[in-house]
């Protein structure tokens, strides 16, 4: 019975981690998009480690436009497998083996997102810091708003 526990948490864990592909159908912003699946199933994936302009924040539709060009019709790997609070899958969107949430920071058209002041993927601070030294994209603005603050600031009083 043991041996039986332990090989179906053995397949749970690893399918749990399974990468999917898919083609992009749809890019809903600078950091998310949509896949179809071969199963057909649509699937929604927010790039993970990244926090994009909104779209109608300086530099959103930018950023949308941008991803769209990299990523639109084209057949692309995610990993990751945890959700958001919306369902959508987290993940690392590759194309031909490059990392294209890394591509968005080192373009200036997103934010290494970040938690109580650290990037939640260490790995996308130093593209970020490129990009701010070169003024590229969202840095050639003198004050870059960061798209939570940019939210909350929207936010109507009730």
């Amino acid at each position: 019975m043991r041996l039986l526990y332990s090989i179906v948490m053995l397949v749970l864990t690893f399918s749990a981690s399974a990468d999917i592909s898919g083609r992009v159908v749809r890019v809903l912003d600078g950091d998310t998009v949509e896949i179809l699946q071969a199963s057909r199933e649509r699937t929604r994936i927010r790039l993970a480690g990244i926090d994009a302009p909104e779209k109608n924040q300086p530099f959103g539709q930018r950023s949308r436009q941008f991803l769209t060009r990299l990523v639109a019709q084209r057949h692309v790997r995610i990993s990751g497998d945890e959700r958001d609070r919306y369902g959508r899958i987290l993940g690392t969107v590759w194309l031909d083996g490059e990392d294209i949430n890394a591509v968005m920071v080192r373009n200036g058209l997103a934010w290494a997102y970040r938690y109580r002041g650290k990037a939640t993927e260490p790995q996308y601070a130093e593209p970020e810091a490129g990009a701010r030294a070169v003024k590229s994209g969202l840095w050639a603005d003198p004050a870059p708003v960061e798209p939570g603050l940019w939210r909350k600031m929207q936010k109507t009083p009730e």
